[in-house]
């Protein structure tokens, strides 16, 4: 982000006393409102959202909100029978009123990576705050829209092959989580875009007896190639863009993410999950704000964050660390080894850091990304410092 946006702690805390005055109030529903009731079966309630394209919807008992059930909690469980009742599958979300802020739907959407959540009143709905809104109410404020695009998107894009199978693609979308990948041919560059919604259509059927893996397609993978069935009609925007123009693209064509290209080659994706991250990391708090996503392994989480607290006062005697995110993807070798590739974004009150690592052991990984990311610190101080011996010689010849 720019310097001249957050070259202090005081224009970070300005600009989150303005953000934290922005409420979400009520938000409307488009169309009729879909929701689930405990006691239905999700094969009837997967027809609902997938029709509708909605990735969570509310659950809703006596007029009152007691759930949220997921399409990404559905797609995961392989041998899950049709008849599954919601209540086994729903969980509980965070609570989101008329009069929470922006802040808190961004840290209520990184938390449960949702993108539809309940806003209720005296436990009653009156509205729907998705990731659309947290990106209508973000275009309001002037300065996220400056910051440049490649400071914001996530660089470590998921391409599939326009000649791969779609049982790949499905498998690809089930261990990871992401909803919207970039299509390349051979040469690498972008041809189209395949989403999950393109997907579950393809192997549904009534037979109660099948599981949800077989109604969407896992049992017996239909021949299609990724490239035959992925959209054509898809926008981009180019690294050197401002998120101004990736937000208008978001809300004027209703985009939920967007392939950041260089030489028509996929360089990174931008997406409303981004901009909540951009959010989130500008509320002053009294220490850092850490966040890891993609592993669950409680033992190497632990020993993460002890590194990362450690770095984190290494960095804090060049410039304040904010947020710091980092976002964990595993590979599967042809030898059953597992390869970790993490990214981050680290945001100090003068800027932020982009850095990205590979290896086979975790810990080693994150150590690998911390360096970097305590390199890039020093760098920037030592650009700052010569700037500024610059500038005084040249007070003194003139």
């Amino acid at each position: 982000m720019e310097s001249t946006i957050f070259g202090s702690m005081t224009d970070v805390s300005v600009l989150a006393g303005r953000i934290s005055k922005i409420s979400i109030g009520k938000p409307g529903v488009e169309g009729e409102l879909v929701y689930a009731r405990p006691e239905e079966e999700i094969r009837n309630v997967v027809s609902k959202m997938v029709e509708r394209e909605l990735d969570e919807i509310p659950v809703m008992d006596r007029k009152k909100v007691v759930g949220v059930l997921s399409l990404k909690t559905i797609v995961r469980r392989r041998t899950l029978p049709p008849t599954t009742k919601v209540k086994t599958l729903m969980s509980i979300p965070p609570e989101l009123h008329p009069w929470s802020n922006l802040f808190d739907l961004a840290e209520a959407i990184i938390n449960t990576r949702y993108r539809q959540l309940p806003v209720t009143e005296d436990g009653r709905i009156v509205g729907i705050a998705d990731r659309t809104l947290l990106v209508r109410l973000a275009s309001g404020v002037k300065e996220l829209g400056r910051v440049g695009i490649s400071e914001v998107m996530t660089s470590s894009v998921i391409t599939l092959s326009e000649r791969e199978y779609v049982e790949r693609a499905y498998e690809t979308m089930r261990s990871t989580g992401i909803r919207t990948i970039p299509v390349v041919d051979d040469s690498g560059r972008m041809t189209s875009m395949l989403t999950i919604t393109d997907l579950i259509p393809l192997g549904v059927r009534s037979k109660s007896s099948q599981t949800f893996g077989e109604m969407v397609g896992n049992a017996n993978p239909v021949e299609v190639t990724v490239g035959s069935l992925a959209r054509k009609d898809y926008r981009t925007v180019a690294s050197g863009d401002r998120m101004e123009k990736a937000m208008k693209l978001m809300l004027n064509q209703k985009l939920l993410s967007i392939p950041v290209l260089e030489d028509g080659k996929p360089a990174g994706i931008v997406t409303q999950f981004d901009v909540a991250q951009m959010v989130a990391s500008l509320k002053v708090r009294e220490s850092v704000y850490v966040q890891i996503t993609g592993l669950s392994d409680e033992g190497i989480l632990e020993e993460m964050y002890g590194e990362i607290q450690k770095s984190m006062n290494r960095i804090e005697k060049i410039s304040r660390p904010v947020s710091l995110y980092l976002h964990i993807h595993t590979y599967s070798s042809e030898f059953s080894k597992v390869k970790y590739s993490i990214s981050a974004k680290l945001l100090t009150v003068d800027r932020l850091f982009v850095a990205k690592a590979f290896d086979w052991e975790p810990l080693q990984t994150v150590q690998e990304l911390l360096g970097r990311l305590e390199r890039m610190v020093k760098e920037m101080k030592s650009m700052r410092v010569d700037s500024r011996k610059r500038k005084r010689s040249a007070r003194l010849e003139a």
